[in-house]
């Protein structure tokens, strides 16, 4: 079965989890952490590749790559952000393209105009809504993989209000789309009228469980109860490696001595096992 076909399969155990995972190692690690399947964020990608904040400075090919790095390092799929498909039409179709190709199995495109915006920063501007169905059905068009599933993502709640996001949602569903997501709900007035409003389409909800933004703080099993069939933790892995490798070399540098970061350290064999030293080795003398 393919990851992609592995994707779809997840619903009939819902809900579940994309883990965040901004580079190989994350990835990685997710996988061996159990995770059904991994998130790759634009937010996550700008800082990683960039170190800059989400402001659209990703070239699509730059993201292409990163996404690629992250695929090749897992068997688990690969749920990728599409940011706003990096022009028109046309460029719409190739990301898709170029993001199987990848070897991701999801995306989500959103409805900002460029440049566009990490979904809880203010400022974000949105496109017309036709103009983001013509998006999708290109894409939709463009889709090689008919396992490949694609998710409308609107980011009007910040810049319109809630009634217009879904509004934008049930446009976006008679696309044929396979998922809807509508980024940074405020409230959960706001997640109950989404699943309320969207629940007749029969498509997975998606909910984004980032706690450096506006959304309430939801388990996962909270947000399944209020209709949201799968959930994101898109950035957390990301900032629980800022914070640890922060520490640690504000630690070395006053201490000037490994002595004092030696617990805060995986260890070389074991660090050489995860990466597959040992499998690497093996495959190398079978040919020596």
């Amino acid at each position: 079965m393919s990851r992609s076909a592995r994707f779809r399969e997840l619903f009939k155990t819902a809900p579940f989890v994309c883990m965040g995972a901004h580079d190989a190692v994350t990835a990685k690690l997710a996988e061996q952490a159990g995770a059904p399947a991994i998130y790759v964020s634009g937010f996550a990608a700008c800082a990683i590749v960039a170190g800059q904040p989400d402001f659209g400075v990703l070239t699509q090919t730059e993201m292409f790559e990163h996404i690629r790095r992250i695929c090749r390092a897992t068997t688990l799929p690969v749920f990728a952000d599409a940011d706003t498909g990096y022009g028109g039409v046309l460029d719409c179709q190739r990301t898709i393209q170029l993001w199987e190709e990848a070897g991701a199995s999801v995306l989500h495109l959103e409805d900002q105009a460029m440049p566009k915006k990490c979904g809880h920063f203010a400022g974000k501007e949105l496109i017309p809504a036709a103009e983001m169905q013509q998006k999708l059905r290109a894409m939709l068009d463009a889709r090689r993989d008919p396992d490949f599933f694609i998710v409308a993502r609107t980011d009007a709640i910040a810049v319109t209000g809630i009634k217009d996001a879904i509004d934008r949602l049930e446009a976006y569903a008679q696309t044929g789309v396979d998922g809807l997501y509508a980024d940074a709900p405020e409230s959960i007035e706001h997640l109950e009228e989404i699943s309320h409003r969207l629940k007749r389409y029969g498509l997975p909800i998606l909910f984004n469980m980032a706690r450096s933004g506006k959304s309430p703080y939801l388990s996962l099993k909270e947000a399944h109860a209020l209709g949201f069939a799968y959930s994101l933790l898109p950035i957390e892995p990301m900032f629980a490696m800022h914070k640890a490798v922060k520490e640690m070399m504000e630690i070395f540098m006053r201490e000037g001595s490994t002595n004092a970061i030696a617990d805060r350290l995986t260890s070389f064999a074991d660090f050489n096992d995860f990466v597959g030293l040992q499998d690497v080795v093996a495959r190398s003398g079978k040919y020596a």
